[in-house]
């Protein structure tokens, strides 16, 4: 029979249909077509010629466009944003047309019609405002699967499509379908189960979950699911067990831990409840699902490009979401979106020249795009170009002088350029944004003081201190300014107070306790200040300042192997830092191991190659290493 048979479509005329196809037109009396997206046109096309040998009831049944010479009017067509993507359309239109008219089995036209609803619903992944594209998606399954019920992959998308806009019943009878050809199909299982959870049928959502974990025991989501269900009604102990599992298969699944979180506290077991606590967040357990994995990967162009980028991103696949904003960019140079995810992906990656000629790139592209400027910036700041880095921050305050924090930024670079008058003019810009940036008032205070006014400062300092006791960043800036007036027992004394009355985080109680074991080691107490810095390095190894502080104490103390490993831990967390390595070759040289010291100041010299203090510590550690 000719494959006229195959799509529904528009009547255009009165008469009625056939009983036959009543069935066929129960939706509606609508094209295949699905409906239009955004931005939506109409349009028309003409029918072709019933051939000779159809039957009255086959050309009254579906055909592509209309019978005789009648001219359908077919549903609105999305305009869809993306050339790429309204081309990928029209290529597959034409395709399901062509194999309408000609003679392709139900099987290949039905594959083709599902293809087009796939494109349709990948649409809609990566715009999740694209609601009319998922109506779309699931009209092309619906006809895909009519025209081959043995293939379960449409029952099985359109049931997804179904989930995703809450149709429960809808999608749980179209994953029973889906059962019904590949019974042991774990997808369907799996999310047939957190519908029938939804629906308040725990018995049914418990059935399909032990049988994936018969296919598949360590399946971490249907672990998770019986382990909700156990804890729900009231067995914690096997809700512990369960949930174990679950997050012993997937650790980074917190929302397994905040539920095993629960189960121990009902077991009376706080200690590893607070452990599982602690790992409690909203991640959920992923699992693999190729049919819809791969479903945002089929509209092309470089808008999709841009959104498969960013999916890679949430996965933590930086370098492979740069291939793709780079593919983004390929398929449209002019897209700024493209260029600036590509350099911030760079940057996730640790490819930082890359990243820094993407910003270049978009910055020639879009000279004037504050965002740009501004990320560019930190960039340009952590790599050590603060001068440059200052020039992209003062640009981008020029085109958005409300942008508060390119203004902060802006005003802690000037502080460590050693401009503090001009660092308190961004300073007084971000308060007069935001008067209530506790952070920005006391970087504020101390460039107060650095400008030659001490006592205001120290009175903005000592009022925050009072009110808020727990602001780490604000008694650390009063102790540095009595330490700079030479006032060594107030600043003590105001940092003894505040770790005896205050609880601070552990990074922060670090920086304290640094500025404390420096203040000690002026004072002369050397073995009190190796105490606090010893600490402040346990509450946070990543501070490089305090390891280096550590080595200079430790070396008045008569020391040098100790101090040694403080140096190195200090060039461990930042390479760059010339006085720890200058000192570390120091040691090293007096204690005649010359070739470590000086192969330590040839890897140096990336960092301070212009550095004249590096050079001459260079030549003369040569020059007493020669004479050995």
């Amino acid at each position: 029979m000719s494959r006229t048979r195959t799509l529904r479509w528009v009547r255009g005329s009165s008469d009625p249909l056939p009983p036959e196809a009543e069935e066929t037109a129960a939706e509606g009396r609508q094209y295949l077509r699905p409906a239009p997206l955004r931005g939506a046109r109409t349009g028309t096309r003409v029918g072709r010629p019933a051939h000779p040998a159809e039957s009255v009831v086959a050309a009254a049944l579906l055909c592509l466009a209309c019978v005789a010479d009648e001219r359908v009017t077919l549903p609105a067509v999305h305009e869809l944003r993306d050339p790429a993507v309204r081309a990928q359309v029209a290529a597959m239109e034409r395709r399901i047309d062509a194999l309408a008219d000609g003679d392709a089995a139900d099987t290949e036209l039905a594959a083709a019609v599902g293809e087009l609803g796939k494109l349709y619903h990948g649409v809609q992944l990566l715009d999740t405002h694209a609601f009319d594209a998922l109506e779309a998606a699931e009209r092309c399954y619906r006809e895909a699967r009519r025209l081959d019920p043995s293939d379960y992959r449409w029952p099985y998308l359109h049931a997804f499509a179904a989930q995703a806009r809450g149709d429960l019943d809808a999608a749980a009878a179209s994953y029973e379908q889906t059962l019904a050809i590949e019974p042991e199909y774990i997808p369907a299982l799996h999310h047939l189960a957190s519908i029938e959870m939804e629906r308040g049928q725990p018995s049914q959502a418990a059935a399909q979950w032990n049988r994936v974990l018969e296919l598949q025991p360590e399946f971490a989501p249907g672990l998770y699911g019986l382990g909700v269900l156990a804890l729900e009604g009231g067995d914690a102990e096997t809700a512990a067990d369960y949930l174990e599992r679950a997050v012993a298969a997937q650790p980074g699944a917190g929302r397994g831990h905040y539920s095993l979180a629960m189960a121990y506290r009902r077991l009376g077991d706080e200690g590893r409840a607070a452990r599982h606590f602690a790992q409690a967040s909203h991640t959920d357990f992923p699992f693999e699902d190729p049919l819809i994995g791969e479903l945002a990967y089929l509209p092309a162009g470089s808008a999709a490009l841009v959104q498969q980028g960013l999916i890679a991103v949430q996965a933590g696949e930086f370098a492979a979401a740069a291939t793709v904003f780079a593919r983004a960019i390929e398929a449209d140079p002019t897209n700024p979106e493209a260029h600036r995810h590509l350099a911030l992906a760079h940057v996730d990656a640790g490819q930082f020249e890359q990243a820094e000629a993407a910003y270049e790139q978009l910055l020639a592209l879009d000279p004037d795009q504050a965002s740009a400027h501004f990320e560019l910036a930190q960039l340009l700041s952590n790599r050590g170009q603060a001068t440059e880095a200052i020039g992209h921050l003062t640009r981008a305050t020029a085109l958005a002088p409300d942008y508060k924090q390119a203004h902060y930024q802006l005003a802690l670079l000037l502080d460590r350029a050693g401009r503090p008058a001009d660092a308190l003019e961004r300073y007084d810009r971000v308060l007069a944004l935001d008067p209530d940036y506790a952070e920005a008032g006391t970087r504020r205070a101390a460039a107060i003081a650095a400008v030659g006014r001490p006592a205001e400062a120290l009175e903005l300092l000592g009022a925050r201190v009072d009110d808020v006791p727990s602001d780490a960043a604000a008694v650390q800036a009063l102790s540095v300014v009595l330490r700079q007036q030479n006032r060594l027992q107030e600043a003590r004394t105001a940092l003894e107070r505040s770790l005896r009355s205050a609880d601070f985080a552990a990074a922060d109680e670090a920086r304290l306790r640094t500025e404390l074991g420096g203040i000690l080691a002026i004072e002369g107490r050397l073995p009190d200040a190796a105490r606090e810095l010893r600490t402040a390095q346990q509450l946070d190894p990543t501070e490089p300042q305090t390891s280096f502080v550590l080595g200079m104490v430790l070396l008045d103390l008569r020391r040098p192997e100790e101090a040694a490993r403080a140096f190195a831990a200090t060039l461990a967390l930042r390479p760059d830092f010339t006085m720890a390595r200058l000192r570390l070759t120091a040691i090293l040289a007096q204690t005649n191991r010359c070739e470590e010291a000086i192969a330590l100041l040839d890897d140096g010299r990336r960092f301070a190659a212009n550095d004249p203090v590096f050079a001459q510590a260079s030549q003369r550690l040569r020059t007493t290493c020669g004479e050995r």
